[in-house]
């Protein structure tokens, strides 16, 4: 995996979110996670979340142990030495360039604020979804434009605190990741998140929501101090083609369809 700046930002959000140490096992381990290139591995982290109620220290190398097992196999430890070796150069030059970005943007932009992502999620926020939003009618081809809602946010918020409410903001957005694993998903703001999908139509668009909807549906969230299960989380999605590069207009029929949704008991996808 050819690792960019942004696939290394978010491997270290992912392990300081987890409590991990940012040693070369748990990055590599965090990167594969994260973009989906071993199902097993994100199976396990799924798994180890809805059990515990958080992703442990002793979870979490149990699973990298793994997933280095199948990746290398106990007679390719040469091999595996070296990749190591290269890993950890990676990790020490990311973290340099890590540093000095931060230092560069707190400088311009001060302490806290990030110029494009959400704090959050590291999704993109709506000043770094500018750019996608603007390809929307100035090409030769349609797009279709995705809104999901999660469903009672505010009031898991209230009964549960926004600790349990945040875990589920970034579950669903790495769920969006591997729904969408060619495509940005922007926090628009709240409980709502935007992908923009461009040459699919309407129809296979709408089989990707709900296969996001029932990624979410299927996760037993839990109490990081008691473990127990605070019901099933469900979110909502409207489908809304391209209207000639209109967003403003994409994004009221969008919020009708949500609406519409959520009318009917949530959990579906209006077209």
């Amino acid at each position: 995996m050819t690792t960019t700046f942004e696939q290394a930002r978010a491997a270290l959000a992912f392990l300081e979110q987890h409590r991990l140490e940012p040693s070369v096992e748990f990055y590599d381990f965090a990167l594969v996670y994260l973009y989906q290139s071993d199902p097993i591995s994100s199976e396990d982290v799924d798994r180890a979340i809805d059990e515990d109620g958080a992703l442990t220290t002793a979870r979490a190398a149990d699973i990298a142990a793994a997933l280095r097992e199948r990746r290398s196999g106990p007679a390719d430890a040469a091999v595996l030495a070296v990749r190591v070796a290269t890993t950890e150069r990676e990790l020490v030059a990311l973290r340099d360039q890590i540093a000095a970005l931060r230092a560069l943007v707190l400088s311009q932009i001060g302490p806290g604020d990030d110029a494009e992502h959400d704090r959050l999620t590291h999704t993109l926020n709506q000043t770094g979804a500018q750019r996608i939003l603007e390809q929307i009618g100035q090409q030769d081809r349609r797009f279709v434009v995705l809104m999901f809602s999660i469903d009672r946010l505010v009031a898991i918020n209230r009964d549960f605190g926004h600790s349990v409410g945040d875990n589920i903001l970034n579950s669903f957005a790495a769920k969006l990741k591997r729904t969408f694993p060619n495509e940005q998903a922007i926090r628009w703001g709240g409980n709502e998140f935007i992908v923009v999908v461009p040459g699919q139509t309407a129809t296979a668009v709408r089989e990707l929501a709900e296969e996001a909807l029932t990624l979410l549906e299927q996760r037993n969230f839990r109490l990081r101090d008691t473990g127990a299960s605070i019901g099933k989380v469900t979110a909502s999605a409207a489908v809304v083609s391209d209207h000639v590069g209109d967003i403003d207009a994409i994004l009221r029929e969008a919020r009708a369809k949500i609406d519409t949704a959520i009318a009917a008991g949530g959990n579906r996808v209006e077209v």
